[in-house]
């Protein structure tokens, strides 16, 4: 069912920023449910997938026909596309963050509707070996402000870090959400989700990890190809930014109104000279 997929932001956006030509090959470094790579196909492309959840890059290969997927890390891409045999390329998209899939179902704590969960947060369990529970029950104080600075501003994450301390040992879900309950957040957002997001950006080495990637896909391009990148949070977006010139292109409402997910949503395109 269509509805068991991931639904991908900003679809016709990254087609005609990609223009993808027919036989020219692009790699999609977020594949996700592969519902950009999909279309990439439906244009004409040839899409090399790279995605770093092997649950979510099986949803995928089942979901579209034609492409060549691997599970990997972004921060990767250039060894990873060297493996495959793949020299200069037409277009490399990165659409930043997790899939709607993760965020509403699953076993691994990044859903608020699965409170008895473990607080893990982690991508691939079997490469990456801590979770969200035991960064909180780890770090320094200095170090969990640091955490939480990445999407709260300061006065909130020194009353977060106050109430991890406080609360420790974090083992669940649950446990998490008590910790998040009464902090001050943005009108219309539930009050744990800057923390949550700032625990999984902090798990999976998110900002480290596409400050390190994009200057080796950008490599990989060919003379005039595109670099498109999908952000959703402004410290993901301040990366992308600073790397270099861009285009900015935002959602449009029509798009906001169908897909209230794609309205934090920035795109930046970037051509290789």
């Amino acid at each position: 069912m269509e509805s068991s997929y991931h639904e991908s932001v900003m679809v016709k956006e990254v087609l005609e920023s990609l223009h993808v030509n027919k036989g020219s090959l692009y790699i999609d470094a977020t594949l996700g449910t592969g519902g950009h790579a999909l279309e990439i196909i439906k244009a004409g492309g040839k899409i090399f997938g790279i995605e770093a959840d092997p649950e979510i890059l099986e949803i995928a290969k089942k979901r579209v026909a034609g492409g060549n997927f691997v599970l990997g890390n972004f921060t990767d891409i250039d060894k990873i596309a060297r493996e495959n045999d793949f020299g200069k390329v037409s277009g490399v998209l990165f659409d930043l963050g997790v899939t709607n899939i993760h965020l509403t179902t699953g076993t691994r704590g990044f859903s608020f509707g699965s409170p008895n969960n473990d607080l893990d947060m982690r991508l691939n369990a079997k490469d990456q070996g801590v979770m969200g529970a035991d960064l909180l029950n780890a770090l320094r104080e200095d170090q969990l402000i640091d955490l939480f600075r990445v999407t709260l501003d300061g006065g909130s994450a020194k009353w977060m870090t106050k109430r991890v301390l406080e609360a420790r040992p974090v083992r669940t879900v649950a446990d998490f959400l008590a910790i998040c309950r009464g902090l001050r957040g943005k009108p219309g957002l539930n009050e744990a989700t800057l923390p949550f997001l700032a625990l999984r950006v902090a798990v999976n080495s998110e900002l480290d990890i596409l400050e390190t990637a994009l200057p080796k896909a950008y490599e990989l391009l060919e003379p005039r190809g595109k670099l498109v990148v999908i952000s959703f949070h402004s410290g993901e977006d301040r990366i992308v930014k600073n790397f270099g010139d861009s285009r900015l292109i935002l959602p449009s409402a029509g798009e906001i109104a169908k897909n209230p997910r794609a309205r934090s949503a920035k795109m930046r395109v970037f051509e290789k000279t």
